[in-house]
Order: C-alpha cells, then sequence, then structure tokens
C-alpha cells in the first residue's frame, strides 16, 4: 500500500451516541481544569481576578458546543458529504473541525477582552494551541483510563459499522469484526457474517474488489487471501501449510478456505500456526 492509497482507505466516522458525547465533554472540560493547573503558554491570572477559573472553564463549555455544532450538525444537513468516509476526508475533515473550534474560542476570547487582539495570527495562534490541548488531553485521559481499568481502549475503534456500496447503488451496513469472509461468484459476492451467535449469509451484488476497497485498511481486520477470498482473520487460523500451499480453516466450522501464494506470507504472519 502505497501513502496515496492510504488516503482513499475506509475510515470509521463517530457515531451520536451518549458515550461520545461523555467523551467529547470530558474533554473539554479537562481542557479547562488542564490550563488552570499548569498555565501551558504562558497563560497567567496576572491582574488575579477572582473570576478567571470561570472564565477558563467556560471555555471549555464554548468547546463542547463548538465541537458538537460542527460535528453532529453538518453530517446531518449534509450526509452526501460523509458517504464512502475514508482517512482522506477523515484528516481533510478535521483539520476544519479544529479550525471552526478555534474560531469560536477566539471570538468568544475576544469577545470577553473587548476585541483587543483581534487578529488573523492570534486566530491561528488560538486554534494550534486548541489542537495541542484537545490531543494532550486525550492521551492523558486514555493513558489514566487503561491504567484504572486494565483495558487497552484506542482513539480509534474498529467497532463501528462501515456503509458497503454495491455497483448498482445498494447499500449495507455491516460491522466488520461480525464478518466471516467475503467470497466472490462472478457479478455477485458472498458476505458471511454473524449476527450474535448465529450465522448468516446475504447476497451482494459487486465485485470482490470493489467490496476489498470499502473493508480493507489499517485498522480492520478483513484481509485478502485468494482471487475469490476476502477473510476476517480473527475467525480462522491455519489448518495445514507447506511449502507450495496453504489452507486456513473457520473456528468453529468444518470449512477450508484456500490461499494464494501471492497472500501466504502475509496470511501466515496473521494467524496461528498450526498445531501439531
Amino acid at each position: 500500500m502505497n501513502h496515496l492509497s492510504l488516503l482513499y482507505t475506509p475510515f470509521p466516522r463517530p457515531k451520536r451516541n451518549k458515550r461520545n458525547l461523555l467523551w467529547v465533554s470530558l474533554i473539554g472540560m479537562s481542557c479547562s481544569l488542564f490550563i488552570i493547573l499548569f498555565k501551558p503558554f504562558g497563560i497567567q491570572n496576572n491582574h488575579e481576578q477572582w473570576y478567571y477559573d470561570l472564565v477558563i472553564l467556560s471555555m471549555g463549555v464554548v468547546f463542547i458546543l463548538a465541537y458538537l455544532l460542527i460535528e453532529w450538525l453538518i453530517p446531518s444537513v449534509l450526509p452526501r458529504l460523509f458517504n464512502r468516509w475514508t482517512v482522506g476526508k477523515a484528516m481533510v475533515w478535521y483539520s476544519f473541525v479544529i479550525l471552526f473550534v478555534g474560531a469560536m474560542l477566539f471570538l468568544y476570547k475576544s469577545f470577553l477582552a473587548g476585541y483587543r487582539d483581534f487578529t488573523l495570527v492570534e486566530y491561528f495562534s488560538v486554534s494550534g494551541r486548541t489542537a495541542i490541548l484537545v490531543l494532550t488531553v486525550s492521551f492523558c485521559l486514555l493513558g489514566l483510563y487503561q491504567y484504572v481499568s486494565g483495558k487497552t481502549v484506542s482513539l480509534i475503534s474498529i467497532s463501528e459499522e462501515y456503509l458497503l456500496t454495491a455497483n448498482n447503488g445498494k447499500t449495507l451496513r455491516i460491522n466488520p469484526k461480525d464478518i466471516l469472509f467475503i467470497r466472490s461468484d462472478d457479478n455477485y459476492v458472498d458476505i458471511h457474517y454473524l449476527t450474535g451467535k448465529e450465522r448468516k449469509k446475504v447476497l451482494f451484488r459487486s465485485s470482490l474488489k470493489n467490496i476489498e476497497a470499502q473493508l480493507v485498511n489499517l485498522i480492520s481486520p478483513i484481509h485478502r487471501c485468494h482471487r475469490q477470498y476476502l477473510i476476517n482473520v480473527n475467525h480462522f487460523n491455519i489448518q495445514k501449510m507447506t511449502s507450495r500451499s496453504m489452507a486456513i480453516g473457520l473456528k468453529g466450522y468444518d470449512e477450508e478456505i484456500p490461499v494464494s501464494r501471492q497472500y501466504a506470507d502475509a496470511i501466515k504472519q496473521l494467524l496461528p500456526a498450526p498445531v501439531g
């Protein structure tokens, strides 16, 4: 995968739910507390105003409201812009989000200061400091959560659903972790997946190459193993392997899938070695 193709790989969109709302709120207020406690970027209460801490906390609230406005409202108004979400689109979008949130904080700060230092340089300074603070606080919160809970978490979730688009425009929303494997059959693909503990199959009018372009990326468990197959490596193990061939088996089922020689080395690195 070259650097340019990485920009076109699918990327999960955050869901609009209570968990993400809580996460955004926690980051916003934690940034305010971080400023009050550590005084980064030379931020000081030089005149000892009694309301200084309240102003800093209110900027955390502005951050939360600005982020929710741009991240949740715009996708509802212009949903087509967010179809087939990719790494490249995410990079452009979140750069815009930072600039928008920075603009709201800059306007709020300028209003409180009587519009002194109301310049483009100050705007970009506020936006840059906002980005640095959010990244710093986010990683600190993640580290703290992992230490307290003992669970490993990531800023990028592989549990998000992907919206697959067929050649005829039909769509299918599916979570990559639920997919067992995908088999190509001429102009159609059979998608084998799990719903709870129940195994299901759906016929989808699409080429395997089209599905691969929408599912395979750096955080996805889906990998190509054969010209006719995509597999979820979490559901397979190596059944047999020689210097010339390899076959993999679906865990919990008496099914075997071939592995082409061109994909054998990559698949061998991803799956546990055969027993015995």
